[in-house]
């Protein structure tokens, strides 16, 4: 399916299927959603839609996010208030949902920040 991310919760064996939209724009982006999906151990693919991500820290005193590969490789921190003014740019219609365009705003983050924000439903307006 192009476009669309399965995920798998960490230890259930499976693919639990794609995640519910919870309003009419499909997207749950916030912080509370990062800090549940930190909890659950929620997988999800890259930009590339090969590389298994998670988020493994979630520090509510700097709002920022760490992230894990399937690798083991921990990313450094990515602050909320820069990944909450990518998402403004993307329902804003300023950049495009891929790589390209996140590694332009956020140098090194592309690939992770377009899968991060595509499983949160931010690429179906």
């Amino acid at each position: 399916m192009k476009g669309k991310a399965q995920v798998k919760q960490e230890g259930s064996g499976g693919i639990d299927g794609q995640k519910e939209e919870s309003h009419p724009m499909n997207c749950s982006f916030g912080w509370e959603k990062l800090v549940e999906m930190k909890n659950n151990k929620i997988q999800f693919l890259a930009g590339d839609g090969y590389k298994r991500l998670r988020i493994v820290e979630a520090d509510e005193k700097t709002r920022s996010i760490h992230m894990i590969c399937e690798l083991g490789k921990i990313t450094w921190p990515l602050r909320f208030d820069k990944l909450q003014e990518v998402h403004h740019k993307v329902h804003a219609g300023v950049v495009t949902l891929i790589p390209y365009e996140m590694d332009r705003l956020i140098p090194t983050w592309g690939n992770f920040i377009t899968g991060l924000l595509r499983y949160l439903g931010c690429d179906k307006h």
